[in-house]
């Protein structure tokens, strides 16, 4: 009888402790679920990528608590065998997300990274260093994220095939596009693709060369951005501090006073409120993507000569370009920006009458987004 007791057993230990067949792995981030492929500490994952082509990483981290924060773990991306770059996966896990497999857990917040495949290219691997965390990666052509790429031996999870003729003849075309573009697998596209174009805020700061100034400026404020239009157009706003100062001497011959010199020491304290809108070049080179922006400021001006102090508001318009790059659980922005704005801060004119003034800068700026 013991024995009897103990073939009836095995059987049902082992099916509990097999492996899931599906080749995926399910992340559920609040409401949205995702299908992901597990790379184990110390192993290696082989993707088929011929080129030319964009590939989209997203890469996610098994985290043991809800409310864990550690330093970033790399994810080491190689094309044909040749290092080319380390992902930086980030170490704050998602309270409200579960990984839904047999050792549980709780998903990482995401990078999310692009990498080029030159032409001849074939092979992109992901090693998860030794003694790392467990990582979790969705591989996908950056030009169709509907498709998710499959590690290479590794088959798509069988369709099961209704008896109703319609689906039937159905099959047929699902065989003819994975055989299209080999050895992709083809997976069901997930209603919630995350978008590599997402809602940000953060810091920004820069330097800059005034047009009426004696020194460098210095920027400082926040911002942010929400995307209006697929992956190409957001708008923002953003807030800022800076100042210019005007230290001259101007050398007058007066008829009758002779030779004057007039000092000129004032600073103009500048508050710069802008909306733009940018374009996302929906093509970057590599890890790295083009922007350009334009948009319209508010520009509240003090200016201070000695106790004298006046005030006005002026509008103008601001245009920037450079590139963006994602990093750890942001992105970081570069870019060359002018704005003008022309304002009545008590100067005067030859004809005696008030000038207006401009408070045209044109600065190197660098910005901190932390994407939501």
């Amino acid at each position: 009888m013991f024995y009897l007791l103990l073939m009836l057993a095995l059987p049902a230990h082992a099916q509990s402790e097999a492996p899931s067949d599906s080749p995926t792995t399910a992340i559920r981030v609040k409401t949205k679920t995702e299908q992901y492929v597990a790379i184990g500490s110390g192993n290696t994952l082989v993707f088929d990528t011929p080129g030319p082509m964009k590939l989209m990483i997203e890469s996610r981290r098994r985290m043991a608590g809800a409310g864990q924060h550690s330093k970033d773990a790399p994810l080491k991306a190689l094309g044909d065998g040749q290092a080319i770059r380390t992902l930086n996966v980030p170490g704050e896990s998602i309270a409200n997300g579960a990984i839904e497999d047999r050792l549980g857990g709780y998903p990482s917040k995401s990078d999310r990274s692009i990498l080029a495949v030159p032409l001849g290219g074939q092979q992109l691997s992901l090693y998860a260093p030794q003694g790392g965390p467990d990582f979790f990666v969705r591989v996908m052509d950056r030009d169709n994220p509907a498709v998710l790429i499959l590690p290479t031996g590794v088959e798509a999870p069988a369709v099961a095939v209704s008896p109703e003729p319609l689906v039937e003849t159905a099959e047929p075309i699902v065989e003819s596009e994975v055989k299209a573009e080999p050895p992709k697998a083809v997976m069901s596209p997930t209603p919630n693709q995350s978008p590599l174009l997402t809602a940000a805020a953060g810091i920004q700061t820069g330097v800059g060369v005034p047009a009426r100034g004696t020194n460098a400026v210095t920027h400082i404020g926040i911002t942010g951005r929400i995307p209006v239009y697929a992956q190409l157009l957001s708008a923002g706003a953003s807030i800022g501090w800076h100042r210019i100062r005007v230290e001259e001497n101007h050398h007058i011959t007066d008829a009758t006073g002779g030779y004057l010199v007039y000092e000129a020491n004032y600073r103009t304290t500048v508050i710069p409120i802008s909306a733009r809108l940018s374009v996302h070049v929906p093509y970057p080179a590599g890890p790295v993507q083009p922007i350009a922006s334009a948009g319209l400021g508010i520009f509240v001006a003090t200016r201070t000569d000695g106790k004298q102090s006046v005030t006005n508001i002026a509008v103008g318009p601001s245009v920037a370009a450079g590139c963006e790059i994602a990093i750890g659980a942001g992105r970081l922005q570069s870019t060359i920006g002018w704005h003008e704005a022309r304002a009545r801060l008590g100067n005067q004119g030859l004809d005696g009458g008030a000038v207006r003034e401009t408070l045209a800068v044109t600065r190197l700026n660098f910005r901190y987004l932390y994407t939501f």
